[in-house]
């Protein structure tokens, strides 16, 4: 702000320096009245970022105690679940061995001949109820008929199956 001063005696008129240097003053107050509410707006802002950031911490340390405890957690799961497939493996092994064992114990045990003694027995008796069957039902004619119609039917799905 450029000023000129009307000359009087003994100087510039002092009503005018006072006035202009009022108007300076007034522009000062004004522009650091105005310079210091930006500094409170922009230490007010400064003050909610800094407390957003500090929450992004506090978020960021419990997120990274969550996953290190989930990946402590996924090992011990891991883990357990070797020991239970290893426990389980050796069981089955035992089970295994101990099954042999008395299987070859039990076929050493039984006699040879009672054994085919037995199957010839249980052939015997097979033949005789097979007979038997046949002559009160007459079996053979039923199974020889079933088989026709089976042949049948087997060759004309056959042909259905060809011309689809």
């Amino acid at each position: 702000m450029e000023s000129k001063f009307d000359i009087k005696r003994r100087g510039y008129d002092k009503a005018q320096v006072d006035e202009y240097i009022l108007n300076l003053t007034r522009n000062y107050e004004r522009s650091l009245a105005a310079q210091r509410d930006r500094i409170e707006s922009m230490k007010a802002e400064i003050a909610a970022k800094e407390k957003l950031l500090q929450e992004y911490i506090s978020r960021k340390e419990s997120i990274t105690n969550s996953i290190t405890q989930a990946v402590e957690k996924a090992k011990q799961i891991e883990y357990t679940a070797k020991v239970r497939y290893a426990l389980e493996g050796e069981r089955l092994a035992m089970f295994s061995s101990k099954w042999v064992r008395y299987c070859e114990s039990m076929t050493n045990a039984v006699d040879k001949n009672l054994l085919q003694n037995a199957k010839n027995y249980v052939e015997s008796a097979k033949k005789q109820i097979e007979e038997g069957l046949s002559a009160d039902l007459n079996l053979g004619a039923y199974l020889g008929e079933a088989a026709e119609i089976y042949e049948t039917e087997k060759s004309r799905l056959a042909a259905i199956k060809k011309r689809d």
